[in-house]
């Protein structure tokens, strides 16, 4: 969930109006042409962390029965992945906390190592995906980013088809993080800012 565009669609909803945009399930609002493009060293960055959590997801489903938390979880990603503490603040408070930034190739053999690998793959054309588009449309004052929950499967569900023959619409990508989301782009008439 994008978080600051959450907070603009108090803001940014009467351009919505005012250029005929009707999406269900709206999640967040952005003026793209306030935007600026990811440059290649941090969407590499994004990719990485990426890569990092999917991998940890991975490992975690190795126990499907203690999938969230447990002893013999935690034994298989000290194995399959290296940790480092990172410090935090939360309420004022200074700690660490043991977050992975590695993965152990060298342990990973077989089926594991595949299934690995083709799901970073997933990951990382879903990342550069998202990314695209957004570097496409980042800086242009006649568009509008629409951060919605009808990403995935949702989106025959929620009339998205239809959304796409809408004479504003340009583009739609699912959320690499969470496909029941997606970015959509939008034309508009240029809002007076």
């Amino acid at each position: 969930m994008d978080l600051y565009a959450y907070a603009q669609i108090g803001d940014l909803s009467g351009i919505m109006k005012e250029n005929g945009i009707s999406v269900p399930r709206l999640r967040g609002l952005r003026l793209m042409q306030q935007e600026e493009p990811m440059s290649k060293e941090e969407i590499d960055r994004v990719i990485e962390d990426r890569t990092i959590r999917v991998a940890e997801n991975e490992f975690r489903r190795v126990a499907p029965d203690t999938y969230e938390y447990s002893r013999r979880t935690d034994k298989i990603l000290e194995k399959y992945l290296v940790h480092e503490d990172v410090p935090y603040e939360w309420n004022g408070k200074i700690g660490t906390s043991r977050e992975p930034v590695g993965i152990r190739w060298w342990r990973i053999h077989g089926r594991r190592r595949k299934k690995l690998r083709f799901a970073i793959k997933q990951a990382r054309r879903a990342e550069e995906r998202q990314w695209e588009a957004w570097n496409r449309y980042a800086g242009h004052p006649g568009v509008l980013y629409i951060h919605a929950r009808i990403g995935g499967l949702n989106w025959k569900d929620y009339d998205g088809p239809e959304l796409e023959k809408q004479p504003w619409f340009l583009e739609k990508v699912d959320d690499a993080f969470d496909d029941t989301y997606c970015d959509i782009y939008a034309k508009i008439k240029g809002p007076e800012m």
